[in-house]
């Protein structure tokens, strides 16, 4: 098919880490975490659109989204969560949930996709944020 979330291949891998698993999504943390707390929730079909969803897993599917959004705002202590649906290039319906904060980078506009330099954790520290992530799941 070669959609990187279908296949959980190693482009997919190399960006992110697998977090959790929910009704209808699989949880992602960034490898990048310039934005600290950076997720990914993705359906856990393939779809290209939201729409194409049927509507008890539209539903299921945001309660996800919901849930992460949160989790992560209150793992980061977020002042703000910028949520993003795009899907030019990986066609597969996903969201990017992405805290902010007041002297954080992007503040007050959206959020860059990839950041330069990237901001890389250690092991321990990728461990840390999940573990206070996956504490509010």
């Amino acid at each position: 098919m070669g959609c990187m979330y279908c296949e959980e291949n190693e482009t997919l891998l190399g960006m992110m880490m697998p977090l959790a698993e929910l009704p209808m999504s699989k949880v992602y943390l960034f490898r990048d975490q310039t934005y600290y707390g950076r997720c990914i929730v993705a359906y856990k079909k393939h779809a290209d659109e939201l729409f194409e969803l049927p509507k008890e897993d539209l539903n299921a599917f945001m309660a996800d989204v919901s849930k992460v959004a949160e989790a992560v705002s209150r793992a980061v202590k977020a002042e703000k969560i910028n949520l993003g649906a795009f899907g030019d290039k990986v066609k597969h319906v996903h969201f990017h949930v992405v805290p902010k904060q007041v002297d954080g980078p992007g503040y007050g506009g959206t959020f860059e996709m990839s950041c330069n330099p990237p901001r890389h954790l250690s092991d321990a520290e990728y461990e840390q944020i999940m573990d206070e992530i996956r504490k509010y799941l």
